[in-house]
């Protein structure tokens, strides 16, 4: 090899190693680097690019964009039989229809709540097809942000004209235990399903329908007559009650916050939605809140609270007064929201306070 040729290898070597050098001190592998600009890692449903985070430094959020979803411990964690819930248009009245209570009982400790159509959610991580995200409307200590856990990506919108509107202009809330969204006003060509206490951005009133936002930014067609506006929402004693008799005999799914089965907390915390009041997502949280009512002082919309240990131990179950000694409640794996005395059974027992969040 002539000196010529010899410094021309040299100098294309030194080009290379000086590039990887580059690549590597940006902090991220080749890989990523050679990826099409603006490529996320999750397959997020993309933004609609209509708007921008308020701040550069603003913490992504979203929205959920199936009927319901539910938050795992961590991502990968269900069974085979929960594909149904999974997939990107899913399926969770069939899913919650098709389990017996071993099924039911299989949840616990593996899912954390679950979120409706619309509820906002705040990205946390990522990872493959899942994504950690926190609901920003179920209130807790776990996260400042919102209520966290783990939902496949394809469950969640990011789109910030969504999230603007629903902060900004007047809300519609779901008050049917489930409502259908159409693609047109005359209400003929179907496109989703929300449930109960699902909250979206209002656009338009009409005679016979309302005009909301969707979480992937198109535009959607509801009933009048399946809706509340969140403005008209208000506490009664009467109200509240008639809302949970909606739901007896539906069974219970730990974790549970929709119309396709509560837990005991996640029921009580979408009835008080239904009163416009937010309260925390889990019992032991709930029973810090508001004010501590005597049983005998006890009003219909009191929340009655129970605890291992003879009621001196850690909070574990929460039902709601309606009057007469008796309570409301969505007990366990097992059973269906149901109606019995405060007094019965193991209840009398464990009983261990009550709280009022509204006069």
């Amino acid at each position: 090899m002539d000196k010529t040729s010899r410094g021309l290898l040299i100098a294309v070597i030194l080009a290379v190693l000086l590039y990887l050098v580059y690549q590597f001190s940006t902090g991220y592998p080749l890989a990523e680097r050679l990826k099409p600009p603006g490529k996320k890692p999750a397959p997020i449903a993309p933004d609609n690019g209509q708007n921008a985070p308020d701040t550069a430094d603003s913490p992504e959020r979203g929205a959920v964009r199936v009927a319901a979803t539910v938050f795992w411990c961590e991502p990968g964690q269900a069974r085979d039989y929960d594909r149904s819930l999974l997939k990107e248009n899913n399926d969770p009245a069939g899913w919650a229809g098709g389990m017996d209570g071993d099924m039911r009982l299989w949840l616990v400790g593996k899912a954390e709540t679950m979120a409706l159509y619309g509820e906002p959610v705040v990205v946390l991580e990522r990872r493959g097809d899942w994504v950690k995200v926190a609901a920003e409307s179920q209130k807790t200590s776990l996260n400042v942000l919102g209520y966290p856990g783990w939902v496949p990506a394809s469950h969640i919108a990011i789109d910030h004209l969504y999230n603007k509107e629903l902060k900004n202009l007047p809300n519609v809330v779901v008050a049917d235990k489930s409502a259908l969204i159409f693609k047109n006003p005359a209400l003929t060509e179907l496109r989703a399903e929300a449930g109960y206490m699902t909250r979206l951005p209002l656009l338009e009133e009409g005679e016979q329908t309302v005009t909301v936002r969707l979480p992937g930014g198109d535009c959607g067609y509801l009933s009048r007559g399946c809706i509340k506006k969140a403005s008209d929402l208000y506490f009664s004693q009467a109200g509240i009650v008639e809302e949970a008799k909606k739901f007896l005999n539906l069974r219970y799914i730990w974790a549970g916050t929709t119309p396709y089965g509560f837990d005991c907390s996640g029921f009580t915390m979408r009835l008080y939605q239904s009163q416009g009041i937010s309260i925390p997502r889990d019992a032991d949280e709930q029973a810090r809140e508001g004010t501590a009512v005597a049983r005998e002082d006890l009003l219909p919309g009191d929340l009655v609270f129970f605890a291992a240990k003879g009621g001196l131990g850690q909070i574990h179950h929460v039902g709601m007064y309606i009057g007469n000694g008796m309570m409301i409640h969505s007990p366990n794996s097992s059973c269906a929201v149901t109606i019995q005395a405060v007094e019965s059974g193991a209840y009398g027992e464990e009983y261990w306070g009550a709280r009022r969040y509204a006069n």
